[in-house]
């Protein structure tokens, strides 16, 4: 390990013990608050099947609801409704228990939609990317939800970042622009010290779980470029790949994603080569599929 890594670790753990009390205590989850999917509607297709369940797709970190645009012309093509969220409470950069809290009231919405027309709803299948794993997993520790059948974490650091530890390290200690700039208070629920990171089993769900194995020297159709809140993600990803010794989507190592080692329903489903970024594709959706519409 060379000297700048022990300066970053340093002022990591300056950093943690720094951090402000409601950052570092443990999650509590509140009921009531209102929310809705994109738009208001579970989108549905004039195809959709009765007998599958809607599908909820939640977003992460610096993103919003357009990255899933891929997906819903692929859900649409297969008869899948779904809904595409939006938090209200800071979308691109809150909190987990915040979107946890909001996940409460957006599920109930879909089951009781779904009903309306008809549509298989006691349960319903939810599909996050990066961070929105996170929010997904305090929701179904913290509610104890019997209400959601599967839940498919796409590139989800479920063991924390060693770049997020980094990232908050300035963070903290930076002025309000450059809080903005590093997206907190989100940054913080990806770390390696996280409470979300912990967020215990619902006996209620299956878990499933998918890496990217990427490699810069791969066709960039696997990663294309990406501009989202002032940072180049593709130089980003560059950068960082060789950070791991291992598998990695250029952000988040392999072992992360499949890190819930005392999650009795977690089944690991085959990787693709997509960076980080581009996980949203369709080899995820191909390989989600199988759970999706069995």
């Amino acid at each position: 390990m060379n000297t700048t890594k022990y300066v970053f670790i340093g002022i990591s753990i300056v950093a943690l013990l720094l951090l402000p009390t409601n950052v570092r205590s443990p999650f509590t989850i509140a009921y009531g608050q209102s929310s809705s999917c994109y738009n208001g509607l579970v989108m549905l297709s004039s195809s959709a099947s009765i007998h599958v369940l809607p599908v909820i797709l939640i977003h992460g970190y610096i993103e919003d609801a357009s990255v899933w645009s891929k997906w819903e012309r692929f859900l649409i093509n297969n008869g899948i409704p779904y809904c595409t969220v939006t938090f209200q409470s800071d979308d691109s950069c809150g909190t987990a228990i915040d979107h946890a809290n909001e996940l409460i009231q957006i599920v109930k919405k879909v089951k009781d939609f779904a009903q309306q027309h008809n549509i298989m709803s006691n349960q319903v299948n939810i599909v996050a990317h990066s961070k929105g794993g996170l929010d997904a997993r305090v929701y179904l520790d913290q509610s104890g939800t019997h209400d959601v059948a599967n839940l498919i974490m796409i590139g989800t650091p479920n063991g924390g970042d060693v770049l997020a530890d980094d990232m908050s390290s300035f963070a903290i200690f930076a002025f309000s622009d450059w809080e903005n700039f590093f997206c907190t208070p989100a940054l913080y629920d990806l770390t390696t010290y996280a409470d979300d990171i912990s967020a215990q089993e619902n006996i209620h769900t299956n878990y499933y779980t998918i890496y990217g194995d990427w490699n810069p020297s791969l066709p960039k159709i696997n990663c294309p470029a990406v501009h989202s809140h002032r940072i180049d993600w593709l130089n980003l990803q560059q950068e960082f790949f060789l950070t791991f010794n291992e598998p990695n989507d250029g952000i988040v190592p392999a072992s992360s994603v499949e890190k819930l080692p005392n999650y009795l329903h977690h089944t690991s489903l085959e990787p693709t080569h997509d960076c980080h970024t581009n996980l949203l594709s369709k080899p995820e959706f191909d390989i989600a599929k199988q759970v999706l519409k069995p």
